[in-house]
């Protein structure tokens, strides 16, 4: 009978830690979520340790009263959506590369996954809740350009092409060909061994400071149509070729319009959802069972 009797308390249900309007969240739950969020609490002490779950316990309410406004507003997440958020943020690395960067954060990547999911779901509910809430008009566009106008002032420009190659014997052999007559997004298609290749070599329009030292010391003293001398780096030895020159100036109101508006709706976007967050907290019963929370810390 007493056997029988543990048996029933185990199977009897826990009561949540969490309650947020109809979700709930159990201790095993948060446990969970406290051991992706912070792999490792042991060495702090009691207090800190339950410092860290109060912070955890807000984000998870805050969490659960975007999920629950998606169920209620019928907002989803397509697997599009997702795959190309996972394009978008991989970036340049292989599968395996990307999970190996993910594992050095400390995250796994069902967890990364998950916060991802969060994140855009979070964006598609600001979008429904809020988006007849947040409007940008010509006016505020145009007081920001002309009160940040420092933020529009464009350093020297240029654009330039490359070539890349495994010996400065190689790269001589085509300055010749250059020096000839030679075209050189031809002959960048057919010797570079840069990945840009394919695209004649094209670097776009860069200014000082966004390419190695070594290159900025010659392309931005390289005249115009001239083509460089072999320049060796860690990846082997460089021909460039700088085809225009843009001077400093200020960027126009034009060319910014549509940079300042989303940078202004973006602003209004985040304060709107912020007071829509809290309004909702103040209408939406939440519960914390801080006795578990408290054993739980307990030695």
């Amino acid at each position: 009978m007493g056997l029988l009797s543990c048996q029933q308390q185990e199977q009897q249900p826990q009561p949540p830690l969490l309650e947020v309007g109809q979700r709930q969240l159990t201790l095993q739950q948060f446990d969970h979520e406290l051991r992706e969020t912070y792999p490792d609490i042991s060495a702090l002490s009691n207090q800190e340790q339950l410092q860290l779950k109060e912070q955890l316990l807000k984000q998870l309410i805050d969490r659960e009263l975007i999920l629950g406004e998606a169920n209620r507003l019928n907002v989803q997440l397509t697997p599009d959506e997702l795959d190309a958020a996972l394009e978008k943020v991989r970036g340049g690395y292989s599968e395996e590369e990307f999970t190996k960067v993910l594992e050095q954060t400390g995250k796994t990547r069902e967890h990364w996954i998950t916060a991802l999911k969060l994140h855009l779901l979070t964006a598609k509910v600001s979008a429904a809740a809020l988006s007849s809430q947040v409007e940008v008009s010509d006016q505020e566009i145009k007081e920001y350009y002309k009160n940040h106008r420092e933020e529009f002032r464009r350093p020297v420009e240029i654009s330039a092409r490359q070539m890349l190659f495994n010996s400065r014997d190689e790269a001589n052999k085509v300055l010749e060909l250059l020096k000839d007559g030679g075209n050189f997004v031809t002959l960048a298609t057919q010797y570079s061994e840069s990945p840009d290749r394919e695209s004649g070599g094209a670097l776009g329009y860069f200014s000082a400071g966004q390419l190695p030292a070594e290159f900025d010391a010659v392309l931005f003293k390289l005249p115009v149509k001239q083509v460089s001398a072999p320049i060796e780096s860690p990846y082997g030895f460089h021909l460039f070729l700088v085809e225009r020159r843009r001077k400093a100036g200020l960027r126009s109101y034009a060319a910014v319009k549509d940079e300042i508006a989303g940078k202004l709706y973006q602003q209004k976007e985040e304060t709107a959802f912020h007071q829509w967050l809290e309004d909702l907290k103040k209408t939406t019963t939440i519960h914390i069972n801080r006795d578990l929370l408290q054993e739980k810390s307990e030695p």
